[in-house]
This record gives structure tokens, sequence and C-alpha cells, in this order.
């Protein structure tokens, strides 16, 4: 009966996203977080959540997922999982995978950890404070590209799924990333599955998800 539901998740599990050396230039980075969610799960521990709603705890809390998104001027994209809850320096670090080039300009919101990486790689920092209003400052440095895709991101997973499982929600943005990358492009399908045939990791990685998912929720204690 899940077949269909595990080729789906077998397919998105092998699409590989850009690491942090693929990124060049004006480099914007900042999270956004989704409610846990154990969609599709017979065996839940508290009361199923209604569509729409949010859980009792506000602000960043160890209830909701937190997923860092980064973009360059040109075409590099990153979606991660980070954690649950408030993001540290090492979520930046391995979502980026490998360390951005020293001549990048990292643009974040005023998130510390995200201070302690650019010390950590050597790379000039930008902070804009939505809290203050700054979108952009003087130079031509922004984070209303990743904002906008925030958006886009959770409208999408909200109007096409009705929300997804926590433990799924990497591979739902390894889909939209391809999304993302082939947008502009016509015959999309085609190409999405030649990226899916050109990993040949993709099985060991679909097999690690419960592992992921098993990590990920640890990080709430």
């Amino acid at each position: 009966k899940k077949t269909a539901f595990d080729w789906r998740h077998k397919i998105l599990a092998s699409y590989e996203q850009n690491t942090g050396e693929e990124f060049a230039g004006v480099v914007e980075s900042d999270e956004t977080f989704f409610a846990h969610s154990e969609k599709g799960n017979r065996h839940l521990k508290r009361p199923p959540r209604k569509r729409g709603s949010d859980p009792e705890k506000r602000g960043i809390s160890t209830d909701k997922a937190a997923v860092i998104v980064s973009k360059d001027r040109s075409k590099s994209l990153k979606m991660t999982v980070g954690t649950m809850g408030g993001i540290t320096k090492s979520d930046i670090r391995e979502s980026f995978q490998n360390p951005l080039p020293e001549e990048s300009i990292l643009c974040s919101d005023g998130q510390v950890s995200y201070k302690g990486y650019s010390i950590e790689n050597n790379l000039k920092h930008i902070v804009l404070r939505a809290d203050l209003k700054q979108y952009v400052k003087k130079g031509g440095y922004p984070i209303q590209h990743v904002n906008e895709l925030h958006n886009r991101l959770k409208k999408w997973i909200a109007g096409s799924f009705w929300g997804v499982a926590t433990r799924y929600l990497q591979n739902y943005l390894n889909w939209f990333y391809m999304r993302e990358k082939f947008k502009h492009e016509r015959v999309t399908t085609e190409k999405m599955a030649l990226a899916s045939m050109h990993n040949t990791h993709a099985i060991k990685q679909y097999r690690c998800n419960n592992f992921a998912y098993e990590v990920l929720m640890a990080t709430q204690m």
C-alpha cells in the first residue's frame, strides 16, 4: 500500500543541493520555522493538531523545525532542516556542508550564530534586522530574496500537501529546490528524473531518513 509513497521519497531523497563552495559573492541566509508534524502517524503521542493551527508555544520553540535557506545572486541555493528550535553555528556549518569562499559576503538577520559562522570562516558579514525594518542595506545587501523564498515554500507545502510530516520535511525541501532550479526550463520532469538517476547514493540516503529524524528530534532535549 505504501509503494507509491516510498518511491516518492526514494526519488526526493536522491536530489542533491548546492554545497558551500558552489556559492559566490553576496550570499543571503535566513531561517524559517515549521511546526512539528507527525502527519500520517497512527500512533501519535499527542492529540492530532487541526490543519492550519499553531502549536501552543509561540516564537522559537523546540516544537518547531528550523529550516535554513541560503541563496546567492546566481543559481546556488541550499535548503536544509537544521534543528528543532533556534539554530546554532554548527547547524549553519552543516547546512553549507563545505565552507563558503572567503571572498563571499554573508547577509543575515541578527541571529548571533551567523556572526559566529562568519568569524570562523573569515567572511564579511552584513546584518539586517527585520525588527528595525532593515531589508536592504546601503550597497545592495539584502535578505528579502531568501524571505520571499520562505513565503513561497510555505505556500507550496500548505497548498499542495496541507502540510507534511517533519520526518519527511527535508525531502520536500529537495523537491522545492529542484522546482526552483528548473523553474525557467520547459522539460522539467525529464531533467528532474535525470538528476535523480545520477545520484548513486540515493537508496542509502533514503534508508538513513529515519535515523536523521531521530537525530533531529534529539535536539529538542
